[in-house]
């Protein structure tokens, strides 16, 4: 059975560390091409040396500027995965609350489960019918906020891939 909230909280936060990582890798690059490109002016010091170390000076900003991004969607990545393991475990814990209740969720919606549930009981109907609704409402408000933050993390994202498109461009054209 899918759960009802989807998404795999393990792979996206091994993929935010991936991000991280490589942020400290583009650091330490920028690190020694910032270093190799100051060694420059001594050896060599002509108009095309001078010329040589600005677009240097270019590509290691837009350099440090990629870094920022890679540290920012890692960030992303691992707080939206923390985010979601919570909701699953509220979610897990609703739809096992339900089972115990002798309810299943099915497709996100709580119901009462196929055949004989009890003896007629007007108190204990009452009971099934309220714990229905009340595992409706839990389950209807993880998922609501399970959009709510998808959409925000999928927002940061496409913002800073427009950013690096913007920057990888502009490094083009420089």
């Amino acid at each position: 059975m899918r759960g009802p909230v989807p998404g795999d909280p393990a792979s996206l936060s091994s993929l935010g560390a991936t991000a991280r990582r490589a942020t400290r890798d583009l650091e330490a690059a920028r690190v020694r091409s910032e270093t190799a490109y100051g060694s420059l002016k001594d050896g060599w010091g002509t108009s095309t040396s001078v010329r040589v170390r600005k677009e240097g000076g270019r590509a290691l900003a837009t350099l440090a500027e990629g870094a920022r991004h890679a540290e920012a969607v890692g960030a992303a990545l691992q707080s939206y995965a923390v985010e979601l393991s919570e909701l699953q475990a509220r979610a897990r814990a609703a739809v096992d609350e339900a089972s115990a209740a002798g309810l299943v969720v099915d497709a996100g919606q709580v119901q009462l489960a196929w055949g004989v549930t009890g003896e007629a009981d007007s108190v204990a109907t009452h009971e099934r019918t309220e714990a229905v609704r009340r595992l409706q409402a839990e389950l209807d408000a993880i998922s609501t906020q399970h959009r709510r933050r998808r959409d925000r993390f999928l927002t940061e994202v496409v913002a800073s891939t427009a950013n690096l498109e913007a920057l990888a461009s502009a490094l083009r054209l420089a």
